[in-house]
């Protein structure tokens, strides 16, 4: 974990002498996340992925441990085995509408690093194929390459009471 921790902050420190911050980077962080989760919820595995960083962590919402991806090619095949075999990614619930499901979103910038919070609310659908109302808390560090920004690490739970 310790070498995990260091190659994060050795990384973040490349990035933060390469790229420039802007006025509107929140709504940018905001914009991408939309996709993301609309990339995720509508199977498009490739470009869901490609919005990762190499080495992109992630607690998903079912208590699960951390998982750790080193390569977006393996997370790719891992990530498209799951779409075939009917599953959707746990990590990633499916609304019906992710306009209507996503709260008070927040973005706080730190030079070239974000860090979004907020709620998805909404039907979800379990990897049993159940659909239930639910909300999740979110949190998701995002890193600014060049003109993009690309997640480096999401955290998902679920919320216990109505926000």
């Amino acid at each position: 974990m310790k070498r995990l921790m260091a190659l994060v902050a050795m990384f973040l420190v490349g990035v933060a002498l390469t790229a420039k911050v802007r006025a509107d980077d929140a709504e940018d962080v905001k914009a991408a996340y939309v996709r993301h989760i609309t990339l995720s919820r509508t199977g498009q595995i490739d470009p869901f992925v490609e919005q990762h960083l190499p080495g992109h962590t992630a607690f998903g919402p079912n208590g699960g441990l951390l998982t750790l991806n080193d390569s977006l090619e393996e997370e790719k095949k891992y990530r498209q085995a799951l779409f075939d075999r009917g599953r959707r990614d746990s990590t990633q619930p499916i609304f019906t509408s992710v306009a209507s499901v996503l709260r008070h979103l927040e973005v706080q910038l730190y030079g070239t690093t974000a860090v979004l919070t907020g709620y998805l609310q909404g039907p979800v659908t379990l990897s049993d194929g159940t659909t239930r109302q639910g909300t999740r808390r979110i949190t998701a560090v995002w890193i600014k390459q060049g003109t993009e920004w690309r997640e480096v690490h999401d955290h998902m739970s679920t919320l216990l009471t109505s926000p």
